[in-house]
């Protein structure tokens, strides 16, 4: 796309605006393209609230699926199917972007006989064991794709395997801007950033923490979900509940990147970490459980940040003290980290995306 002006215009599919790693990089691509007068639809198969800011140029087209009784969503679905497929027939878009295994089957679905170019890309861990009638039919159907964006060189591999899609590529998630807050010192806060289900692994962070020996650290974990109480309940068991902070969902994550001096990642599966490359952005010295997928594509071990093996709470513990006692390794891994933004940006991400897709 070098050198050339040309307006494209574009149909990205995703079935809602709430708070995710997929709807955030969704909403960062239709505000890119939109920022450079390309004519962007965004169709929202679900209702629900926004929780992304899209820019005003952004066409919204809401389909309105909403879960009601068997029948109801099978008539709600086939409703769907058919105003996706009325939108992509009147538009004629010089490509359509879809996110999210089954949210992509639907679309190539509803596109198939229009001539169109398609493109999906999934967002989960590439190992994740997905329905069997979601993996029959993604089998079928990512073949007729016109290419696949993997986020991990692992998702590309399987997805390669899985499908027989030779036109995948690897595009990383663009880096959300990141606000470091002036007049803001460093506590000594463990942070970290993501929902409250199990994949996240939050209980081997509490686990490893009760064998740091040093009680002044706190630990922050920001973000809401059905673990919660459960997180709440483990740490008043371990004896840390004076040292575990665990305010919710909170808007303001920039602060805490800028307050935290290290940000722990222990998930235990990954589609794309968005909070790890974040925090890395933000100059915090991280250490990540090395899981499926994402860790090892960004964290080169003892360089920019530390690896662990899942569920090793010994050696999390073990690097998370190692940091915590010595300021010049958190100085070293620090500045090496704040590197990643040259390989993140949204303008890059962004135009990789459409250089993929305008290519081919």
């Amino acid at each position: 796309m070098k050198g050339e002006k040309r307006v494209c215009r574009v149909v990205l599919v995703i079935p809602t605006m709430r708070q995710g790693g997929a709807e955030r990089v969704m909403s960062e691509l239709a505000n890119a393209w939109s920022n450079q007068k390309h004519e962007i639809h965004l169709v929202l198969l679900a209702k629900s609230e926004h929780f992304y800011y899209i820019d005003d140029n952004v066409i919204i087209h809401n389909l309105g699926f909403t879960h009601s009784g068997v029948f109801n969503k099978a008539f709600n679905e086939l409703k769907v199917f058919f105003k996706l497929r009325k939108i992509l027939k009147q538009k004629k878009p010089d490509f359509v972007l879809s996110f999210m295994s089954k949210y992509n089957i639907l679309t190539i679905l509803a596109a198939s006989n229009l001539n169109l170019r398609v493109f999906v890309s999934d967002r989960s861990n590439p190992k994740k064991q997905l329905p069997f009638h979601i993996s029959f039919l993604r089998k079928i159907t990512y073949r007729f794709a016109h290419g696949i964006i993997a986020q991990t060189s692992l998702a590309k591999a399987v997805l390669e395997e899985n499908t027989g899609n030779r036109n995948i590529v690897v595009i990383p998630n663009p880096l959300k801007a990141i606000s470091v807050c002036e007049n803001i010192e460093k506590d000594k806060i463990i942070l970290n950033v993501g929902r409250l289900v199990e994949e996240k692994g939050q209980k081997y962070l509490l686990e490893a923490f009760t064998k740091i020996e040093d009680t002044e650290w706190k630990i922050a974990i920001l973000g809401d979900g059905p673990l919660y109480d459960l997180l709440k309940e483990q740490a008043e068991k371990l004896g840390l509940s004076d040292r575990v902070i665990m305010p919710g969902t909170v808007n303001e994550i920039d602060r805490w990147l800028t307050k935290a001096s290290v940000f722990a990642f222990p998930s235990v599966s990954e589609g794309f970490p968005n909070a790890l490359v974040e925090a890395m952005a933000a100059g915090l010295p991280c250490v990540s459980f090395d899981c499926d997928a994402g860790p090892r594509d960004i964290i080169i071990d003892g360089k920019n940040g530390y690896l662990v093996p899942v569920r090793d709470v010994e050696v999390l513990a073990n690097r998370l003290e190692t940091l915590i006692n010595n300021a010049a390794i958190r100085m070293r891994l620090s500045k090496e980290a704040a590197k990643i933004v040259n390989d993140f940006g949204v303008k890059k991400i962004s135009d990789d995306y459409l250089t993929f897709c305008m290519g081919q």
